[in-house]
């Protein structure tokens, strides 16, 4: 009998979690909508929203952009430096020109769809991500060979008496 009491107990004890389980889940769904369907009535969260939302390819591109101009720093090969160089300088020019561009139509046209922001442009976007790959196997292709295990091995061998 104590037996068949541990088990009573412990599929009551899974059935009733996964009961609170769903029941947790719907009143977090239910919450959720609550809330952002009371956010749709204040008005200057649907523009900062659409602000953030503009500003993020943005800040996001350029801050990438940023981070491999440093790296590119310490990279051996002086045309590869300037290539990437150029690159990136290019890059950031277009982001920073498209960027005020869409703050100019975001205060001015008050759009709240993306497509109408040049940031958002599929073609731009495609070209910015083509361009960080091809800078990258443009300095990968003009680094040095890593001497790989099997080569250390080879090399240790040979050197051993």
């Amino acid at each position: 009998m104590d037996d068949n009491g541990k088990y009573i107990r412990l599929f009551g004890t899974l059935f009733f979690t996964f009961i609170g389980f769903i029941v947790a889940l719907f009143l977090i769904m239910f919450g959720l909508r609550v809330l952002f369907g009371v956010l749709n009535y204040i008005p200057w969260f649907s523009a900062m929203f659409t602000l953030l939302i503009v500003c993020v390819p943005a800040v996001l591109f350029i801050t990438v952009y940023l981070i491999y101009f440093k790296q590119t720093k310490t990279h051996f090969s002086a045309p590869v430096r300037y290539f990437s160089y150029s690159v990136f300088s290019a890059a950031i020019g277009f982001w920073l020109y498209f960027w005020v561009l869409d703050f100019i139509i975001f205060f001015s046209k008050h759009y709240n769809g993306i497509s109408e922001y040049n940031c958002y442009n599929l073609a731009f976007l495609s070209a910015n991500v083509f361009a960080i790959f091809f800078v990258g196997i443009v300095q990968a292709l003009k680094v040095k060979k890593e001497v790989n295990w099997m080569d250390r091995e080879r090399k240790w061998e040979n050197e051993t008496p």
